[in-house]
Formats: structure tokens, C-alpha cells, sequence
């Protein structure tokens, strides 16, 4: 299946779209074509975004958790969708995080809660995930409890987050047919940010706000 949407390359990317280029390769290692569809047909929702995944997916960037949890959250996720566009990149992202072929097979289906691979919290933050992603969270208060047996009201919520971003982000991925990138590809977001921090994504942020001003003062001038 084609690609639904366009995206467009570094080298065509303009104003708000090719910031956001650049601060999805320096913060997530590399822009993905969903990010392209995105860029290119709405640049300002892309902007905020990209900003979201970089905070919620990756170490030091707004998130406190161990990545390792948001990154389970992230894969079972995808699985339980059946998005193989999304499975393909978290659970690259997963690898880059130490996890084992092993484990990944074991998160295809139940085997995880059984599995030695992973403990107490692992279980309790994919179970949570699964539960989330089938909408069976609100009642099963199994899940809930494990939870809140090994995570604080704060991991809670960004499992969670991380969990609903890729939900959004499956559903996103399905609708547009969006093309898998080469693998190597998506390696390059494996310690993506290291040595970066939180205040240098807010200062990132910064520079959104005079490109957009130029940019919607053109666009007046041609109306």
C-alpha cells in the first residue's frame, strides 16, 4: 500500500517544518515519516507534537520514570493494535534500551506475565498498557492495584501518557499507511539524547515562536 500523505524531504522542508525536522533528529535521532506527513500538512500541530513524544518517550527530556517502563507501555501498545509500523520502531527503540529478542517475543502475547524476563513493575506496566489500549482500564481494578503497588501517582501517569500517545499515534500510522523507514534508520534514535536535558528542549522550543510570527505575517500579506 502507497503512502496516503505526502512528506516532505529535509532538503524541501521550510520555516516551522524544517525546525521541526531539526528538533525531531536532535531530539528522537531522527524524523520519522509520520512527522513528515504531519510537517508538511499542519507544521504548527507537528511543532507541539513532536515536543509531546520527545518528552514522554525519551530519558531527561520532561519524564522522570525509567524509560524502560514508558518503552513496555510504548511496545505493547503497538502490538496489542497490531500496528506494524509502530511495533517495528518502539520495539527498535525497546532494543536500544537493552531489551532482548526474548522479551520482545514474549510481549506478543501473554507469555510476559508469566515470563522470568520481566518483574513485578514490568508486568504491572504492561498489563496496565494492555488494559488501556482495550479500553478495559476503568474496570479492571486488578490493574489499577498493581500499579499502584509499584509505581508512584506520577509514573502512573506517564506510563499512561505514554501508553495513549501510542494509541494516538497507531491509529495515526494505520490511517495514513505510513511507509516504515529502513531500520537503520530508526536505530538512530538509540541515545538520541544523551548529555541533552529538559532545559535544552525548552530552549529548542523557543525558536518556534519568531519563525511562526515571520511566517503568518507572509502569509497576511499575501492575503
Amino acid at each position: 500500500m502507497a503512502q496516503r500523505l505526502s512528506g516532505l524531504s529535509h532538503e524541501d522542508a521550510t520555516g516551522t517544518a524544517k525546525l521541526v525536522y531539526e528538533g525531531s533528529d536532535k531530539f528522537l535521532g531522527r524524523t520519522a515519516n509520520l512527522q513528515r506527513i504531519l510537517s508538511t500538512h499542519n507544521p504548527y500541530l507537528a511543532r507541539w507534537f513532536g515536543g509531546l513524544a520527545a518528552a514522554v518517550r525519551q530519558p531527561n527530556l520532561g519524564a522522570t520514570t525509567d524509560v524502560r517502563y514508558r518503552g513496555l507501555a510504548s511496545i505493547k501498545t503497538s502490538m496489542v493494535n497490531a500496528c506494524s509500523y509502530c511495533t517495528a520502531h518502539t520495539s527498535t527503540f525497546g532494543q536500544g534500551l537493552g531489551m532482548t529478542d526474548e522479551e520482545l517475543e514474549a510481549l506478543r502475547d501473554d507469555s510476559y506475565k508469566s515470563s522470568p524476563l520481566f518483574d513485578a513493575r514490568d508486568r504491572a506496566a504492561i498489563a496496565w498498557s494492555e488494559a488501556m489500549t482495550k479500553n478495559t482500564a476503568q474496570r479492571d481494578t486488578e490493574a489499577w492495584e498493581n500499579m499502584k503497588a509499584n509505581f508512584s501517582d506520577s509514573e502512573i501517569v506517564e506510563i499512561s501518557m505514554a501508553c495513549a500517545m501510542f494509541n494516538m499515534i497507531n491509529r495515526l500510522n494505520d490511517s495514513f499507511w505510513t511507509d516504515l523507514e529502513a531500520e537503520d534508520h530508526n536505530r538512530k534514535h538509540w541515545n538520541a539524547v544523551e548529555g541533552l536535558s529538559i532545559e535544552d528542549i525548552e530552549a529548542f522550543a523557543g525558536k518556534f515562536a519568531e519563525v511562526g510570527a515571520t511566517e503568518r505575517k507572509i502569509r497576511t500579506a499575501a492575503e
